[in-house]
């Protein structure tokens, strides 16, 4: 099952009735809706209802009958098939680690390593950019700032699209203090 993509986290157990908090990673609508499919440690399970709660979601998976069977859960990720977004402007964050990312003039500017997940009060999360010089340097996955266009080569690269002061070479745009005070 290599089509399996990470929709969730078990956060813990909630209330008596084998209900658990689930920490959300997915935005494709129905997910975890009522009698939709998702794998818990390889186990097809289905979902028997889920409701928003604080932020998160609370759902009951058919199995889990009670707290001590919910308790076992903390911790688990919830798989599901990986959702068609061929048609979209979005991507899996496995996508785009590997791609090469430049400046708005086309200039090499390093290669996304990692994503760097954020709370998600931020609203946004890291790329991890290496530098050929071995130096990292992190990107903020926002619309605002990056967008995947094709590459030469034929496949696909971040660009840059107006950047803010001091997001590529890490020196703030701000005049340094004076040391007299």
């Amino acid at each position: 099952m290599s089509d399996l993509v990470v929709v969730g986290r078990v956060v813990k157990a909630h209330g008596i009735r084998g209900e658990v908090v689930v920490e959300v990673l997915s935005n494709v609508p129905g997910r975890f809706d009522a009698g939709a499919t998702v794998f818990l440690a390889g186990t097809r399970r289905t979902i028997a209802g889920s409701r928003p709660h604080q932020g998160r979601l609370l759902v009951r998976l058919d199995g889990v009958p009670d707290r001590t069977a919910a308790e076992l859960l903390r911790g688990a990720s919830l798989e599901a098939p990986a959702a068609d977004v061929s048609d979209e402007d979005t991507y899996y964050a496995h996508e785009l680690v590997g791609m090469a990312v430049v400046g708005e003039d086309g200039a090499a500017l390093g290669v996304v390593r990692s994503l760097v997940e954020l709370p998600e009060a931020a609203g946004y999360d890291l790329l991890e950019v290496a530098r050929t010089d071995g130096s990292t340097w992190l990107l903020p996955a926002v619309d605002d700032y990056v967008e995947v266009e094709d590459a030469p080569d034929g496949g696909e690269r971040l660009r840059l699209v107006d950047p803010p002061a001091g997001l590529v070479d890490g020196e703030p745009d701000v005049a340094a203090p004076d040391a007299d005070g």
